[in-house]
């Protein structure tokens, strides 16, 4: 009893900053231990869930099993990697990629969001990382990143699509039309959230405009797909 009321009487101005240093210390020390991995090597859920816990980012962060998914393909493909929305998941490849041929491109729309994830990468110099900033513009009926092409790889052999925000106009489902030449047979994509309603429509959507074996994974609350073009 005399502990919680001491808890009690903390300020939330001094709790803050003690559960961010907490949070930063639990970051840090998971990204050095996912760039240790050998070659290969799948982070258990573990370290995972302390890298979740140190990203801090409530309502906005990938689910353990998601996560465990982007970390497996990660590790087994041999082309580069297109990412749609940065965030966790940027850190978690950035940090398996650190000692391979295998370069992360991340879409962002944010500046604020970027400028985050950028200050993580830098501050452990984890290499072969490309957050570009990518405004949402128009297109023929839906709108989307716009992505600097010019700049970006021919080919990508792992696509993680979490983004843009579920609010734009055609949601998810530009990353088709807009990337398609650089979406060779055999890439995979993983879209999350593949349960609401506006995802499962983006599924059958692109199913009926290009061939893809589609896996839906259904794991406690949280779904998420699998999606291989053929």
């Amino acid at each position: 009893m005399g502990n919680f009321k001491l808890k009690a009487l903390v300020p939330k101005a001094i709790k803050r900053p003690i559960r961010e240093a907490l949070s930063r210390s639990k970051l840090n020390r998971a990204i050095t231990r996912i760039a240790r991995l050998n070659d290969g090597q799948v982070p258990n859920r573990e370290l995972l869930e302390e890298l979740i816990q140190g990203w801090s980012n409530d309502g906005f962060v990938a689910n353990l099993d998601y996560l465990e998914e982007v970390a497996r393909r990660t590790v087994e493909t041999s082309g580069n990697i297109l990412e749609c929305g940065s965030g966790i998941t940027t850190i978690l490849m950035g940090a398996l990629c650190a000692r391979r041929k295998t370069e992360v491109w991340s879409l962002e729309n944010s500046d604020e969001w970027a400028n985050r994830t950028n200050e993580i990468l830098e501050r452990h110099e984890i290499p072969k990382v490309h957050i570009c900033a990518a405004p949402l513009i128009e297109y023929d009926g839906f709108s989307w990143y716009d992505p600097p092409l010019s700049k970006m790889p021919n080919e990508f052999s792992l696509v993680i699509c979490d983004g843009p925000p579920g609010n734009t106009k055609g949601g998810r489902y530009g990353l088709l039309p807009v990337m398609s030449q650089r979406l060779a047979r055999g890439t995979v994509v993983l879209v999350d959230d593949a349960g609401r309603a506006g995802e499962v429509e983006l599924i059958k959507r692109w199913e009926s405009e290009a061939r893809f074996e589609t896996k839906v994974v259904s794991r406690a609350d949280h779904v998420f797909a699998v999606m291989r073009r053929m």
